[in-house]
């Protein structure tokens, strides 16, 4: 018997269902076609009453009219008759509203209740329109001639009243006559017939039509049900094609297009042809092909890394033992083992083994005489034979059977054995045990060969004078490779830069160029050592490679930073990458016993944006990557305008200010210092200014940190102290108050091996008192190494020079290393002043650091005092001296004499000089 194909079997079903629905619907249009029949017959019926009974009272009311008329002379009758002919006849139109009373007489005085249309048509033309049959308009019409006759009778009584009062009671007694009756009969017997012939016609179209839309309902119910049978069995065939429900459908193929084979997917029983079947399969074959095509991705790494280690390697005990762990950890092998000829027994033994079940290796050894039956397994055949030996089922594999019980306990699938050869000769055996049955397919067995092969070579690099060649290979590797982490070297970088600028240059396009430095390396090297650092660096090495692509460039520079140079990328594809290279230092290296976390700063450059040479790029990376270390670190910069101007800035002022001394440029102001209790002078700040004749004013914001970067800071520095030590010794001698001279000093200074003798040296050669020098420290200059500050302060105030520490609270100190500190004075920082009079936190700070002060008997200078109401505030919690515009900005030697000479301020500060 011929199968029915479900697709065919679905068609059929399908167009069998539209072809019901196609009937039910027609039959469904006949019925309300038979419905609206049936109303079209009744309403033609009340229709055609309505306009008889209407011929009817309208004879009536023209005879009341007539009489009404005889009977009062009233001419309203005579005009009520001839209005309702004419409106009857067409001459008049027809009222609206309460039109079948219009032959009603309204008297002068009453309310008018009818209301006229644009309509002029004859009550036997409507008669005519409702379309009755011809032989019951003839009875109308036939009606209607009599009743017209009528009127003739009526209006003929009504002229002959006219003549006379004896004459209306002729004419009443003609109205009464036979004649008048007989003519009314006339008009009633017509319409009496036409009343029965009209129902006769009705009612059966009626009956008719009602029957019909009974019988089409009940037909129409049966094509319903037939209906849901059809869709109930194009569910059943839908369902039989699919296998299962198109929620589960859908689902499972979600799962395979996700790549979700976790689930199996399950088809039931007499559903073997469905789709879910065939999905069941194609899942299934999947899988497969996914663990095929991991396992192929585990060797090629295991050969990868095979060929990495006979490069490396110079014996083949080292070598063996790194063939056997990487054929586990990277090829994905359960267990793997290299056995040896031992020439003097005639025996294959075990010399290098890895993974799960190498405890039953200790003692085996295999004979290579095929008549001993110890080797007739696998390893023995490939030996003896040459050739590889692939059991795809070891624990049902007749030539394991002696190893059916370990290959169940360690849960070995298949096995795979080849034979290692030296000069064309096999010296040993390469065993590898997989976990799957049937694991060693054609591919699998091409790469492992291929393993094979390369491990032979590398036996007969061993032993011929291929050694050399290697060695030479070796050296060459070195040359344009780092030796730690196996990344190419700078020489490298730059040819592989050169090849990919030409191709970008030719079609047009993008490349970048990565910065990327370690976030405090320095600390692991100098905590942990050195040999902790290079395996982090190894480690660091991977991970970065692990998310880039082959066509890649990864370099180390040396040390901590590392090159990336990236073909073909634009913003956007740099953008991605470095958020990859920033995500995969979210989790910690774990090296021997340590877990370390570290961040890294990348610089990014784009060719040919920002640049169209190796230097030009190299240099615009290098200054985004110390933008993303001055922002915080543990993030990217893309090289920007603004940097290429600030390092431009930065140059000219860097080489300017190796000049700004020679040609004195610089100059040291001095800013008074005001104790809040007297109001006097106390001392002075000297302050560096830098004036530059075409670069203008300079700020020492900007100016000092380049000092410190090319170490001008150290000469600039000590000119600065001397001017100043200088300034107050001249000052002395002028007779001026003795006051004490602070000078600041940066922590390049601070850090100088030299500093005490420096200022001692200073001191006395001005004759200048240590007593009135006073030498500033920032807060975070101090908690930097505050052991070695101690050290500094100590010697320092051994020789009487006063210390101060400057911009307090805005450092992270120590109350266990400050009350260490020799000093004697707290510089409060001006950021906390400034809203002193309006926050209350920054109040509260001010508070504190003057009481804590206090507590330590030191003193408190507040700078950046600008109004009285800060002065006012800082004298009332006790604060001992001042600084800042209130009282005088910084000022020239010349300026700050007036100044000292004018000052005459009251107790309470309200005066100003």
């Amino acid at each position: 018997m011929l199968k029915i194909l479900p697709s065919t079997l679905f068609m059929r079903n399908l167009w069998q269902t539209v072809t019901v629905f196609i009937i039910s619907i027609s039959i469904f249009i006949i019925y309300v076609w038979s419905a609206q029949m049936t109303k079209y017959a009744d309403d033609q019926l009340i229709e055609a009453t309505l306009l008889a009974d209407e011929l009817r009272m309208t004879t009536n009311g023209l005879t009341r009219m007539a009489r009404g008329y005889i009977v009062k002379g009233d001419p309203l009758y005579k005009q009520g008759f001839q209005k309702i002919i004419d409106i009857r006849d067409g001459l008049q139109p027809r009222p609206s509203g309460h039109h079948q009373t219009y032959w009603d007489l309204i008297l002068p005085g009453e309310k008018n209740y009818f209301t006229k249309t644009s309509e002029t048509v004859s009550l036997l033309e409507l008669i005519r329109r409702i379309g009755i049959t011809k032989a019951e308009f003839a009875k109308l019409a036939e009606a209607k001639t009599n009743a017209d006759a009528m009127s003739r009778m009526e209006i003929e009584a009504m002229n002959i009243a006219d003549s006379a009062q004896a004459n209306r009671d002729k004419a009443l007694f003609f109205l009464d006559s036979i004649e008048h009756h007989k003519a009314k009969v006339a008009v009633r017997d017509p319409i009496d017939d036409f009343y029965t012939m009209l129902n006769t016609r009705l009612s059966g179209v009626h009956n008719k039509a009602e029957m019909l839309s009974h019988y089409l309902l009940g037909v129409f119910a049966l094509m319903a049900l037939l209906s849901f049978f059809m869709l109930w069995r194009i569910y059943k065939t839908t369902y039989a094609i699919l296998g299962t429900s198109v929620d589960n459908l859908h689902a499972c193929i979600r799962d395979i297009g996700n790549g979700n084979f976790s689930t199996p997917i399950v088809v039931e029983s007499g559903m073997e042809d469905s789709v879910a079947q065939w999905l069941s399969k194609m899942q299934i074959k999947l899988k497969e092909l996914l663990l095929a095509n991991e396992r192929l991705k585990n060797l090629y790494s295991a050969l990868s890394q095979c060929n990495n280690a006979i490069v490396r390697h110079k014996n083949e005990k080292e070598l063996f033992s790194e063939i056997c762990r990487i054929a586990v950890n990277f090829g994905g092998m359960k267990m793997a083992w290299i056995g040896m000829l031992d020439e003097e027994n005639s025996q294959i033994k075990p010399v290098a083994f890895y993974g799960k079940g190498t405890d039953y290796l200790e003692g085996v050894a295999i004979s290579t005489n095929p008549a001993d039956p110890s080797s007739q397994g696998p390893s023995g055949r490939a030996f003896h034979d040459n050739n590889s030996y692939w059991c795809q089922d070891f624990v049902n594999d007749s030539l394991t059977l002696l190893w059916h019980e370990r290959g169940r306990e360690f849960g070995w699938g298949a096995s795979a054995a080849l034979p290692l050869v030296r000069n064309g000769v096999p010296v040993g055996v390469f065993n590898l045990y997989a976990e799957n049955v049937g694991a060693f397919d054609e591919p699998s067995q091409k790469l492992l060969k291929e393993m094979a092969m390369d491990i032979g070579f590398a036996l007969d690099t061993y032993a011929s004078e291929a050694v050399r060649t290697k060695i030479k290979e070796q050296i060459e590797y070195m040359a344009h490779f780092d030796f730690l982490t196996g990344l190419p070297n700078r020489t490298q970088l730059q040819d592989r830069f050169a090849y990919t600028m030409n191709l970008a240059k030719r079609q047009n396009g993008y490349a970048t160029i990565m910065f990327i430095d370690l976030d405090h390396f320095k600390e692991v090297n100098d905590s942990l050592g050195h040999s902790v650092g290079d395996i982090l660096l190894v480690e660091i090495a991977k991970r970065l490679l692990s998310v880039l692509r082959e066509e890649d460039t990864l370099s180390r520079m040396g040390g901590d930073e590392f090159t990336l140079l990236l073909p073909d990328t634009d913003y956007n594809g740099a953008l991605q990458v470095a958020q990859k290279l920033l995500d995969i230092f979210d989790e910690s290296f774990l090296i021997d016993k340590y877990e370390l976390t570290l961040s890294v700063s990348i610089g990014i450059a784009i060719f040919p944006i920002d640049g169209a040479d190796k230097e030009t790029l190299f240099k615009n990376a290098d200054s985004a990557m110390y933008r993303a270390k001055k922002e915080g670190r543990n993030r990217y910069c893309f090289f920007t305008e603004e940097m290429q101007q600030n390092s431009m800035r930065k140059l000219s002022l860097s080489n300017a200010l190796r000049h700004a001394l020679k040609r004195n440029e610089l100059e040291v102001v001095y800013q008074p210092q005001i104790s809040t209790g007297d109001g006097k002078i106390i001392g002075a700040e000297a302050l560096l200014r830098w004036h530059h004749p075409e670069l203008g004013s300079i700020s020492p914001v900007e100016f000092i940190s380049i000092a410190e970067e090319n170490g001008m800071i150290l000469s600039i520095g000590e000119w600065v102290l001397r001017t100043a030590v200088t300034q107050a010794k001249t000052w002395m001698q002028k007779g001026m108050p003795p006051r004490i001279m602070a000078v600041n000093i940066s922590a390049v200074q601070f850090h100088h091996s030299n500093l005490q003798e420096v200022v001692m040296k200073i001191l006395n050669e001005v004759g200048l008192s240590p007593e009135y020098l006073e030498l500033e420290l920032t807060e975070g200059m101090a908690m930097q190494n505050p052991k070695k500050a101690i050290e500094i302060m100590n010697n320092l105030y051994a020789e009487g020079i006063r210390m101060s520490i400057d911009d307090f609270g805005t450092g992270y100190s120590s109350l266990s290393y400050l009350k260490k500190f020799k000093i004697y004075k707290l510089k409060i920082d001006q950021s906390f002043i400034h809203d002193i009079t309006t926050d209350p936190e920054d109040k509260a700070i001010v508070i504190a650091i003057i009481a804590m002060a206090k507590s330590l008997g030191l003193q408190t200078i507040a700078e950046g005092v600008e109004t009285l109401e800060q002065l006012e505030h800082l004298r009332e919690h006790g604060c001992d001296e001042i600084q800042g515009y209130y009282y005088s900005k910084p000022l020239s030697v010349e300026a700050f004499e007036i100044f000292s000479q004018k000052i005459s301020i009251l107790k309470d500060g309200s005066k100003q000089p």
